[in-house]
């Protein structure tokens, strides 16, 4: 049942990744949209969004996989 365990954390990494991007998207393109007038103002703001809610996902899934993984362990 290790592999059930792997599985069930890929699987709740890979939704947790997507989930975090379309909401950092979603709220940077929100505040880009309210605070800047530009086009490339607009796309900044939804690209720095995206890239805190990917990164989020990335820590938290990183220690979520490290507990079954130990070799991920940085030494």
């Amino acid at each position: 049942p290790s592999e059930l365990a792997l599985d069930d954390k890929w699987d709740k990494c890979v939704d947790t990744f997507l989930r975090r991007a379309v909401y950092g998207t979603l709220s940077g393109g929100l505040a880009g949209l309210i605070l800047f007038r530009g086009g490339g103002s607009r796309m900044a703001s939804m690209t720095f969004g995206m890239g805190i809610g990917v990164g989020s996902a990335y820590e938290e899934c990183s220690k979520e996989l490290e507990e079954i993984i130990p070799s991920l362990r940085k030494e």
